[in-house]
């Protein structure tokens, strides 16, 4: 009984933590803190900015509709296990943070190109010490 409770945790934690990505992905863009660590001039800090609110527009299109299904919660209440179900719910759920995490690798790429040769040499650094896609 103990090791069904933790596999149920271990998998509502799943389906929580794809819902946490979709829905705070925008407020998670690196913006404030690679602003800091990269002293940002006035008009790259514009530039920036304009990128993070086209990120924010591509990630708010991320249909997230598999995020609302509980199809794996309703396994457990019924406790009847679905392969198909549960795994298609836990694909749509990579899927979405594989989408996010593509929005956001794609936002620091566009970053870096309006960089200086050094706060691009320090934003790799960054990139390899904090995986901050």
């Amino acid at each position: 009984m103990k090791k069904v409770f933790k596999i149920a945790t271990l998998i509502t934690a799943l389906a929580f933590s794809g819902m946490a990505v979709a829905s705070s992905a925008t407020e998670t863009l690196p913006q404030d803190s690679l602003a800091k660590q990269l002293n940002f001039s006035p008009e790259q800090t514009q530039k920036v900015k304009a990128l993070r609110e086209d990120t924010q527009k591509e990630i708010a299109k991320i249909n997230t509709d598999a995020l609302t299904q509980d199809a794996i919660v309703d396994m457990f209440h019924s406790g009847v296990w679905d392969d198909s179900a549960a795994k298609k719910q836990l694909n749509a759920i990579g899927d979405i943070q594989s989408k996010v995490r593509y929005q956001r690798a794609k936002y620091l790429f566009n970053v870096s190109q309006v960089l200086t040769t050094e706060q691009k040499k320090q934003l790799q650094q960054m990139l390899i010490e904090k995986q901050l896609y």
